[in-house]
């Protein structure tokens, strides 16, 4: 197994036909079997150019139109490529069971990857592990020490102990047989995983070997005793190697160099500073992300700040589930959540109403940051969002995600420095005109706010003034005189938009 890129749980057409006849849904594979792997399942609707790794639902009409050589699920033969053929399947009971194994194996990844990401215990990896595979696992290095195991695992392959040593070893009857099998010995070369079936009076074993480039680090083995192996297990068994040894990564940085974490380089970009080169590349890899790929940051804070509901394990889980392709981390009373919009385009909106349930179960105020492009721009969004979350407090509403762009004019007024105040920047057109208001009783500051409001719209503006329009065009006039204004220049008109937005800030 090479640690070069982290693979994910993506069935081939034999693991789907498997789990759907385990399902009750009777199936055999037809045509070609390419080895190819599938990411989802989506409705053939006539694509006359299918996007590879997706595995399309065609219809019996619609098998005629189906391009050849792609591959496909059908009740009806399809001609040309690979096809998983379910005769007896109804098309929209087909496509519930595929789109549910497909989500179960993107849960089983997200499961490990979290525990990767928290930097857990390796024996925590291999419980999580045993439990997928539905039978024990145990990993052990090049000297046949047991790194790590699950509890199970006793039972069926209970190691040896040496008295000098706290470490434990593969049974050493079973590690002499090893060293003297001219088949065994081959094992060392894979890359893949295999079965070893070698050792008299044990079950067969599913390994995958642990490799750091081109040196052998040691074996995952998961041995059958539960169940039998099936072909997803071959899936399921690489997936966990590879995220044992991402584990191992991180916790054997060498006696040289202290460990940094996920979280430790993460928050290094964002916080401006520039990581190794290679630490940018294990995060990428690891993330399965670009360093050009498009981010939006979100910062997340109890509203109480008393710090128990943020650092609740089914808030991080709740995240998790939520943004399954995000980066989420904890940090100083604080989560964050990365978002990778070029992985998963959602538009802010989106991302306001998925988070919008979970602030108001945790009670938790949330600033976002605008998109950004590229690594070098994360430290933007990070700034962004918590400009964002420090506006949520202060308001103190019911507004409980706040974008950047939201609260530019209240930015901009923060950033004043004395002697300068919010009342010095105001355009002095409506200063004047409420001060003669205030002499005069007149309501000419009223009556251009509504004006410029509604976008210079006479019909609206004088419904909302509740005056004719005569009168209000008597009004305008009189205002442009008093103040000499031109309303007709747009520059001016923004400049008074942007000052009246800063007489509510002040007035709020």
């Amino acid at each position: 197994m090479a640690n070069d890129r982290l693979m994910h749980m993506e069935p081939d057409m034999r693991m789907l036909a498997e789990a759907l006849t385990e399902a009750g849904i009777a199936c055999r594979v037809e045509g070609p079997r390419d080895g190819a792997r599938f990411r989802g399942v989506r409705l053939f609707t006539g694509q006359a150019d299918p996007e590879a790794r997706l595995l399309y639902l065609v219809q019996p009409e619609d098998a005629g139109r189906f391009p050849p050589g792609c591959a496909c699920a059908s009740p009806a033969h399809v001609s040309g490529g690979a096809c998983l053929r379910c005769p007896e399947a109804d098309v929209f009971a087909l496509m519930g069971a595929l789109e549910a194994l497909f989500d179960r194996y993107r849960r089983w990844e997200q499961r490990l990857d979290e525990l990767v990401y928290r930097n857990v215990a390796l024996a925590a990896l291999c419980e999580s592990g045993a439990a997928l595979l539905g039978n024990p696992v145990c990993v052990h290095d090049d000297w046949f020490v047991m790194i790590a195991r699950s509890r199970e695992l006793d039972k069926v392959l209970p190691p040896d102990t040496i008295m000098s040593s706290e470490r434990e070893f593969l049974p050493r009857i079973i590690v002499e047989d090893f060293t003297n099998d001219a088949e065994y010995l081959e094992t060392y070369a894979h890359r893949s995983p295999r079965i070893w079936e070698g050792t008299p009076g044990q079950p067969p074993w599913l390994y995958v070997n642990l490799w750091a480039g081109d040196v052998y680090r040691g074996r995952l083995l998961v041995v059958q005793y539960h169940r039998a192996f099936q072909s997803a297990d071959y899936m399921v068994a690489e997936v966990l190697a590879q995220r044992i040894m991402a584990l191992l990564d991180r916790k054997q940085l060498g006696v040289d160099r202290p460990h940094r974490g996920m979280d430790d380089i993460v928050f290094d970009v964002l916080s401006g500073r520039q990581p190794e080169a290679d630490e940018i590349t294990r995060l990428m890899n690891s993330l399965h992300w670009n360093p050009r790929d498009r981010v939006v940051c979100v910062r997340l804070r109890e509203q109480r700040d008393e710090g128990s509901a943020i650092l609740d394990h089914a808030l991080h889980s709740g995240l998790f589930q939520a943004f399954p392709r995000g980066y989420i981390m904890f940090n100083e009373r604080e989560q964050c959540v990365l978002l990778n919009l070029s992985l998963d385009p959602m538009s802010l909106a989106m991302i306001r109403h998925t988070l919008a349930p979970i602030c108001r179960d945790y009670c938790l105020y949330a600033g976002m940051s605008s998109p950004v492009d590229g690594l070098q721009e994360w430290h933007v969004a990070w700034v962004e969002a918590r400009d964002a979350l420090n506006r949520a407090y202060e308001l103190r509403g019911d507004k409980w995600i706040m974008l950047f762009s939201d609260c530019i004019p209240a930015l901009l007024l923060n950033s004043l420095q004395p002697p300068l105040r919010p009342r010095h920047v105001i355009a002095p057109e409506l200063t004047a005109l409420m001060e003669y208001d205030a002499k005069n009783d007149t309501q000419y500051f009223d009556t251009l706010r509504v004006f410029l409001l509604e976008e210079r719209n006479i019909p609206r503006a004088s419904e909302k003034l509740i005056i004719h329009r005569t009168t209000l065009l008597y009004r305008l006039r009189k205002i442009e005189s008093l103040v000499t204004l031109n309303l007709d220049d747009p520059w001016r008109r923004l400049y008074l938009m942007l000052s009246l937005k800063i007489l509510d800030g002040t007035q709020a």
